[in-house]
């Protein structure tokens, strides 16, 4: 299963060591719940009272054949994971970029034997066939927690959106989430041992450690914690076009020339402008949320460099939307028709759409954009002459479709 879920991945762009401590908790999502499945079966059908050799009264029953059942299938399922993702790690390692985090592997894998854990621990308190099912859907919604809210992602093996170079988990996040599965282990140990001892009986550690994880799924709702920090470690690599730099983190020093030559001949289809960003730089280099959000005022373009990204259908679009103004300026709710029966407004916008396509398929000399008919391409200069002079009534949305330069 892993190994089919991550074979995609191994040829994808800009791998790296941060995505990979993310996908170890990611791609467990389902072979955990057929681990969980496997460790229900194998404690209802070695458990049950009405074998022989599995009475409450045998000494065995205590300790010694739960922990050799569940160790053996939580082993056997854990390694082929593991298994499973060792072609993406060398992919990965290929490439080299960034460093792994070693707390929020070792979580997810803690994470993977703890749910394991619980799906015998249902095995046995059920004692039949029926436990299967209600582990693999226990288990399942353990792990799809964190697609509903961010509150339980402290208690689960993934983050609810993929990580790459320049970001990482929460210190705390991570560390909560190892400290939570330890403590799951510990309590579904103890208290598979108690189902299976005659006389029951609860001991002090037992009931602390099964208190402790009642508690510590609680905690996290009550504080949720923060997410993902930025970890711009590493130097930049850059280069400079046409009085524009454009700058990658070291580990994305491979996209450098293809970002600068998508981008360029955009910038150059525009002309000389302030509209023009004076930067192009990589997301993994930013270092805090208002280096984002607050990209205009500093005249920054940010590219999202990630995993498995398309640069040929990014760069070029991302350089034409940073000169084309944005989707909710003309009032048309982001809308663009020139139908009959369409408002001034959404005219305007159409023309700003087939604007921007056009300067995005600048890099491509074979293609006229979606945006004009390939019998009447335009020629770059008398494009770049009309945008000079238009400019204004461009930002503010008043051109229409019809003066747009490679209409009849």
């Amino acid at each position: 299963m892993t190994l089919a879920a991550t074979w995609g991945q191994l040829s994808w762009r800009a791998l790296d060591w941060v995505y990979l401590s993310g996908q170890v908790g990611v791609q467990a999502r389902l072979p955990v719940v057929v681990a969980a499945g496997a460790a229900a079966l194998a404690a209802a059908r070695f458990t049950r009272p009405s074998l022989v050799f599995a009475q409450p009264w045998q000494p065995r029953m205590e300790r010694d054949l739960p922990l050799r059942q569940a160790t053996v299938v939580t082993g056997w399922c854990l390694a082929a994971y593991l298994v499973g993702l060792l072609p993406l790690a060398a992919a990965v390692a290929a490439q080299g970029a960034g460093v792994p985090q070693p707390v929020p592997i070792l979580g997810a894998l803690t994470g993977f034997a703890a749910l394991t854990l619980l799906g015998y621990l249902c095995g046995v308190a059920l004692r039949g066939p029926i436990a299967v099912p209600v582990a693999i859907g226990l288990v399942f919604m353990c792990t799809s927690m964190p697609l509903l809210a961010d509150a339980w992602t402290a208690l689960s093996l993934q983050l609810p959106f993929t990580l790459s170079l320049g970001n990482q988990e929460s210190v705390a996040l991570s560390f909560y989430r190892l400290g939570f599965f330890l403590l799951l282990v510990t309590a579904a140990a103890w208290t598979t041992a108690w189902l299976l001892r005659a006389p029951h009986g609860w001991s002090a550690p037992q009931i602390t450690a099964v208190a402790a994880v009642a508690i510590a799924a609680v905690l996290p709702h009550l504080y949720v914690f923060p997410l993902v920090t930025y970890a711009p470690g590493g130097s930049e690599v850059c280069a400079e076009r046409d009085g524009i730099r454009y700058c990658v983190h070291e580990g994305h020093a491979d996209e450098l020339t293809l970002i600068v030559e998508l981008a360029a001949p955009v910038f150059a289809a525009y002309g000389p402008s302030e509209a023009l960003p004076a930067q192009v730089r990589d997301r993994s280099l930013a270092t805090e949320d208002d280096d984002v959000l607050y990209s205009e005022e500093h005249g920054v373009l940010w590219a999202r460099v990630y995993p498995g990204w398309d640069p040929y259908q990014q760069v070029s679009r991302e350089a034409a939307v940073w000169l084309v103004p944005g989707p909710w300026v003309c009032g048309s709710e982001g809308v663009g028709s020139t139908d009959v029966g369409a408002t001034p407004e959404q005219r305007r916008m159409s023309a700003l759409l087939e604007l921007e396509t056009w300067l995005a398929s600048r890099p491509f000399p074979d293609s006229s954009g979606d945006g004009s008919p390939a019998e009447a391409t335009p020629d770059p200069d008398e494009v770049r002459d009309w945008i000079s002079r238009n400019e204004e009534r461009i930002a503010a949305c008043e051109v229409e479709p019809e003066e747009l330069p490679w209409q009849p």
